[in-house]
């Protein structure tokens, strides 16, 4: 299960007019136009116009096993990456600083460079890049350098599904899920108003079982029908959470859910979802959440 994983955090500044607290959920719209800028293989049409081995077909094509049974066993594979955005409570002002993260999975760690131009790219033009670092296991931070064009990756840290998972400790009791994007899960086709735990805890089950299978070519060795069963017999108090409507693809629930029974089997997950969001738009950002301790 030693998936690898790259966190990086951006440092941005405001650099005129006023920014929207919601801006940088356009990256949603732009990021894979800038990703394909960055390889050079964006045609006129705004496709890739480069074979099966090009990064951006690894990044987005989502393409399904071969093998029916893993079909069967993993949902369609999201992208390999995850934002985190900031929900500012108001509006950035010249001269305001903010910080947003991206993780990169599996097999979109080898284009680590790809995805810092691309980033770079895609920023709204309101916001300037003012540093990229790496984020280690312990917290610490690795600055990522660019000199004469070229950045210097040598002392990246890599963490991995295994630290994040071995790293989760029991927690008091009740732990606190704070959303920090809305939260859009949903259930026969309609969209979950009030989610309980169990919907919340099935939905990382399938979205970090996939992300393994596809880019880390791995099955996690996890009995999902048994952690299904003990999320339950969890309590779950979602009385915080409150529908917020952004227009098109940028709705879901916020605020907070408060749980507490037997999590220890179960807290792995919410400690990786942390970094890889859960529900509907979670690579662009939805979904995003802080477990409280």
């Amino acid at each position: 299960m030693d998936i690898p994983l790259i966190n990086l955090v951006f440092t941005l500044e405001s650099g005129g007019g006023r920014v929207k607290p919601q801006l940088l959920f356009a990256f949603r719209q732009s990021y894979q136009a800038a990703f394909r800028g960055a390889v050079g293989c964006l045609s006129a049409d705004g496709s890739c116009s480069a074979d099966s081995g090009c990064p951006c077909r690894y990044t987005f094509d989502q393409g399904l096993s071969t093998d029916p049974a893993a079909v069967r066993r993993f949902q369609k594979p999201s992208l390999p990456f995850a934002f985190r955005l900031p929900l500012l409570d108001q509006e950035m002002q010249p001269g305001d600083i903010a910080e947003f993260s991206l993780t990169l999975v599996g097999g979109a760690t080898n284009h680590l460079a790809l995805h810092i131009a691309a980033v770079r790219a895609a920023l709204p033009p309101q916001l300037r890049l003012l540093a990229v670092a790496a984020v280690a296991s312990d917290g610490s931070r690795k600055s990522i350098t660019v000199r004469g064009g070229k950045a210097d990756f040598s002392a990246v840290p890599v963490i991995s599904f295994e630290e994040i998972m071995a790293g989760a400790v029991a927690v008091a009791d009740p732990l606190k899920i704070n959303l920090l994007a809305p939260l859009r899960l949903m259930q026969n086709g309609a969209p979950l108003y009030a989610p309980s735990f169990p919907a919340l805890a099935g939905a990382l089950f399938r979205r970090i079982s996939s992300l393994a299978y596809y880019y880390g070519g791995v099955e996690l060795d996890c009995d999902f029908k048994w952690l299904a069963e003990k999320s339950r017999a969890v309590h779950c108090d979602n009385s915080g959470l409150k529908w917020v409507n952004w227009g098109g693809a940028l709705q879901g629930v916020s605020g907070s859910i408060a749980v507490s029974g037997e999590l220890a089997e179960l807290l792995p997950f919410l400690c990786l979802g942390e970094l890889l969001n859960v529900g509907k738009g979670a690579s662009y950002g939805m979904g995003s959440y802080r477990l409280d301790w």
